[in-house]
């Protein structure tokens, strides 16, 4: 059997609304005739008498028809929400996404302003979150099994990587709260010449390497690392036990962790450690595409 026509449906509905044919032909912009003949063509479909004829032009619903009604209404607003959907789709209001973040980035506020901020307007896409250190972030994007990420910039796009820089935290010295040092309101790089650091393994995050490399570079020493751990959070494990001393995001001065002090370092032009966000050159999903237009507006000069 043929599938009865949703314009089939929608006549119908209006015929039962108004139970007159040249009120309800007015509403649907057809003459009545044509409406006649369409709901004629609906009960020959079904097999059964939909409507009495009460003189001319007003009608009454039988017993079938007004079962028959219920389940047209249904129909009509089912194809509605198919086609507001497919609509919403189109135009990146609904989908699902894929984002990792550094725990850095939850601490600078980051995902509350950029996902939470973009989740308000746009409340009918799922967004997934899920942590992990920049090198799992990159590979997971060009794999497909994620979709954005907000990591710590590289100097270099990898091959099948875009990005734009979106913040530029400082970086600030997280040292044992009973170092020489502490005293101090702010620290010039060049005192640090003999200390000891603590960072992560280059392969996991390298740059945590780099950030230090940047505070031993402007104060004139090769820094001295006696510790690596795997996160950032371990680092400042290793400070608070009184084993050395760790670069970090000042984002981290918000975390209170026993024995451990926060101190700016003193420098001419402030020592960054740039977040970026990082998406698939040819991303095409309506989602994908809203998020990417969404984040543009918080780029930064490279």
């Amino acid at each position: 059997m043929r599938e009865i026509e949703t314009r089939l449906f929608r006549y119908f509905v209006a015929l039962a609304d108004e139970q007159h044919f040249g009120r309800a032909a007015l509403n649907l912009a057809i003459s009545p005739p044509t409406l006649t003949h369409q709901i004629q063509k609906l009960e020959l479909h079904v097999g059964v008498k939909l409507v009495e004829r009460r003189g001319n032009t007003h009608v009454e619903l039988t017993e079938a028809g007004r079962r028959f009604l219920s389940r047209a209404r249904n129909v009509l607003r089912e194809a509605a929400e198919a086609e507001a959907a497919a609509q919403q789709a189109a135009r990146g209001e609904v989908g699902r996404l894929e984002i990792g973040f550094m725990v850095v980035v939850s601490m600078s506020g980051l995902v509350a302003k950029f996902i939470g901020g973009f989740q308000k307007q746009y409340p009918g896409i799922e967004l997934v979150l899920r942590s992990a250190i920049t090198a799992a972030q990159i590979d997971a994007v060009i794999a497909g099994t994620q979709d954005f990420g907000f990591v710590r910039a590289p100097d270099h796009w990898p091959i099948g990587i875009s990005g734009f820089i979106v913040s530029r935290p400082e970086m600030v010295l997280a040292m044992p709260s009973d170092h020489r040092l502490a005293r101090s309101k702010s620290i010039d790089p060049a005192a640090l010449t003999n200390e000891r650091f603590v960072t992560t393994w280059p392969d996991l995050d390298i740059t945590f390497w780099r950030n230090l490399n940047a505070v031993g570079t402007v104060g004139g020493f090769t820094p001295n690392v006696v510790r690596r751990s795997k996160d950032a959070m371990g680092m400042l494990s290793c400070v608070s036990a009184g084993q050395g001393i760790a670069v970090v995001s000042n984002a981290f001065t918000r975390m209170a962790m026993p024995n451990v002090t926060y101190r700016p370092l003193r420098t001419k032009e402030p020592l960054t450690s740039p977040i970026a966000f990082i998406h698939r050159p040819n991303e095409n999903s309506p989602a994908g595409k809203a998020f990417i237009g969404y984040m543009r507006a918080y780029q930064l000069p490279r």
